[in-house]
Formats: structure tokens, C-alpha cells, sequence
């Protein structure tokens, strides 16, 4: 497998291509037709990341798990810590030769979740917690001070959110 090594620290950079090369792989400082896989080296500083290149990626970084699961999120196929070893690595680089996506199971879980589960608004909360509860707009916008319009509105939000079409398919989103 060919793997592009990026990192704009030149000795780093140096030390992965040695390392990928001494694991059994063919590792490159540049992007060439034959690469397969990326390993790219990020920053810290540097949220939002860049976009991945067009193949898969793996990435090298220090940061929390919200960083790794926006990262994923983003497009990289994994994760890699600066304290992982080299067999680490090895089997990061072949779970995406064979498509799969390299992080831990409990970063898996989140970043599903997150990807499954609609980004509320507080107020988009409350109007849905208010529905599910039964309540007409009406009723919703005197409980939270807002107008019948608005609540249509973030109604309306909620619909396109979740892909549902009706009041009752809404309310049925809500975790009881």
C-alpha cells in the first residue's frame, strides 16, 4: 500500500515516512497517483481542520474527543494520538486499506450519535419538548413568551430537521 505522509514540519514528516516505510509500507512526501491512503499530520491550533485530501485519511493529532469526532465528522477516515506506537499505526493504516474507519469504539458511538441526532437550538428544545407534550402553537408560544408565528417557525425547523412531515412523527422523536 502507498501512503502520502503530510505534515509541514519537515522532521516529523521524515520520522513518519521512515516509520510507515518500516512497518512494510511504501510511504511518499507527496501526493501521487498510486497513494491509497493518507496520513496527515494536524495541528492543534488549527480548528476547523482543513478538509481532507480526496482519498482516505488518517489523522495525527492531539486534541479532545469533540475535536477527533468533528474531525470525523469532517471526513477522516481516523485518529491517531501522538502517544499511540507504531502497531497502532499499523493497524490504522490497514483497517483503511480495507475501507473500514480507525478511532476508538466510544469515539465511534459519539460521533454516530452526533451525526444521527438533529443539532437543536435551546429554543427549538423547548418547542419540541412542549409538542410532544401535546400542546397547540398557540399554547406553546404564551409558556415560552413568543409569538404564534415563531412557533410556527421553529415548528416548521423541527419538520426539516428530524425529515418528518407531521406533528405526531415530531413528537415522536423526543426521548422519553
Amino acid at each position: 500500500m502507498h501512503v502520502w505522509v503530510f505534515s509541514d514540519v519537515r522532521l516529523l514528516q521524515r520520522g513518519l515516512i521512515e516509520l510507515v516505510t518500516h512497518l512494510g509500507f511504501t510511504a511518499h512526501a507527496i501526493h501521487t497517483p498510486e497513494v491509497e491512503v493518507a496520513l496527515w499530520h494536524l495541528k492543534r491550533t488549527a480548528p476547523p481542520f482543513p478538509p481532507p485530501p480526496p482519498l482516505p485519511t488518517l489523522a495525527l493529532f492531539s486534541g479532545t474527543e469533540d475535536d477527533v469526532i468533528r474531525l470525523l465528522q469532517r471526513g477522516y477516515r481516523g485518529y491517531l494520538s501522538p502517544q499511540d506506537d507504531d502497531a497502532q499505526l499499523f493497524k490504522a493504516l490497514q483497517a483503511l486499506r480495507r475501507g473500514e474507519i480507525w478511532a476508538s469504539r466510544e469515539l465511534l458511538t459519539r460521533t454516530i450519535g452526533s451525526l444521527s441526532t438533529p443539532q437543536l437550538t435551546e429554543r427549538e428544545r423547548e418547542v419540541l419538548g412542549l409538542l410532544a407534550q401535546g400542546l397547540s402553537n398557540r399554547a406553546i408560544g404564551e409558556r415560552l413568551g413568543i409569538s404564534e408565528r415563531t412557533v410556527k417557525t421553529h415548528v416548521a425547523n423541527l419538520f426539516d430537521k428530524f425529515g418528518v412531515r407531521t406533528r405526531l412523527e415530531l413528537a415522536a422523536q423526543v426521548q422519553p
